[in-house]
């Protein structure tokens, strides 16, 4: 029973790091460069609304990856590959720093309508520049978790067919 609910425990904090990470892969290169380019008059209706989903989606989705990394991480220190566990806990802790502290803050002063255009482009920029950085921890949490089981499955050795 305790490895059925730790592969349910791992599968899901992989999950939410696919979640995390491809929709940063997804803004990154597709909605960012229509945002270089919005206005004040149309800004709100093309980023305040999926902007707000996002926020409230992965605020059930983080803290669950949080305890489920911490599990991981229990579960990996004696005899485990504990590295892959840490690192994965640590860059869910930059990325979750980077959006609460800087870019949140920055999606409440657009949601408050920004009416001046200087202001729009320079927190439209500064904005795309904190998610460049969860773009890049992601993406590396992403691919810790699957060196993890690539690893821990001895995935290498079963795909070449040879026996464990």
């Amino acid at each position: 029973m305790k490895g059925i609910l730790l592969t349910i425990n791992h599968a899901y904090l992989f999950f939410g790091a696919t979640l995390y990470c491809g929709v940063l892969w997804a803004l990154h290169f597709f909605w960012y460069p229509t945002w270089r380019h919005l206005q004040v008059a149309n800004y709100y209706e093309q980023f305040i609304p999926q902007t707000a989903a996002a926020t409230q989606f992965f605020t059930v989705v983080v803290p669950l990856m949080f305890l489920t990394s911490l599990i991981m991480v229990i579960a990996e220190w004696k005899e485990g590959i504990r590295w892959a566990s840490i690192a994965a806990l640590l860059l869910l802790v930059g990325a979750t720093y980077v959006g609460q502290a800087h870019i949140i803050p920055i999606n409440k002063i657009l949601a408050g309508h920004v009416t001046d255009q200087a202001q729009l482009t320079a927190y439209l920029e500064k904005w795309i520049s904190l998610n460049e950085i969860r773009w890049v921890l992601t993406t590396l949490m992403w691919l810790v978790m699957m060196i993890y089981f690539i690893v821990k499955g001895d995935l290498v050795k079963k795909l070449s067919g040879e026996k464990p």
